[in-house]
């Protein structure tokens, strides 16, 4: 009988740590967008990208930059290139699926507009990693997008 006792309260303890940990685990939400630029930019040479801000977004993405609580974009530095990064922190998960669609859309156009001529670009924009952790979504297209993706995930398990 003591046994049994002793045993669910070992079992209580257990399940009540476990709860604990995952109440105060950090998540990707806690990490600024800055910390994922910075191991970017410090890691990759983003040849092929400058840096670009809310205009350049909305005309290429129609997303509008007030709408997220930060983001980062490296757009193509002329129209042969197709390299591209923007990573958003959603206000809140709700927007997520738009922000998904979003960039469905722009890899369909600029697929579209490679078509039958851009051979290399076609083959970047079919390897494109598009997801999402939380309230992060990521849109990464360039030789290196599963690298790239590889380090901001890095960036966000670090933080946690």
């Amino acid at each position: 009988m003591k046994k049994v006792i002793l045993f669910e309260a070992l079992a209580v303890l257990v399940l009540a740590g476990v709860m604990l940990l995952l109440l105060y685990r950090k998540t990707p939400a806690d990490v600024p967008l800055s910390d994922v630029n910075s191991a970017l930019t410090e890691k990759y040479s983003l040849s092929g990208m400058e840096p670009a801000g809310d205009m350049r977004m909305k005309r290429a993405f129609s997303l509008n930059a007030s709408d997220y609580a930060e983001y980062f974009y490296f757009a193509p530095d002329n129209t042969m290139s197709v390299n591209e990064i923007l990573i958003v922190k959603c206000r809140d998960e709700s927007l997520v699926s738009d922000t998904l669609s979003a960039f469905e859309s722009r890899l369909n156009v600029q697929k579209k507009n490679f078509d039958g001529y851009g051979t290399d670009q076609t083959a970047l924009l079919t390897q494109a990693r598009t997801g999402s952790d939380g309230v992060y979504c990521w849109f990464l297209v360039g030789e290196e997008a599963s690298s790239w993706l590889e380090t901001c995930k890095s960036v966000w398990e670090v933080r946690k």
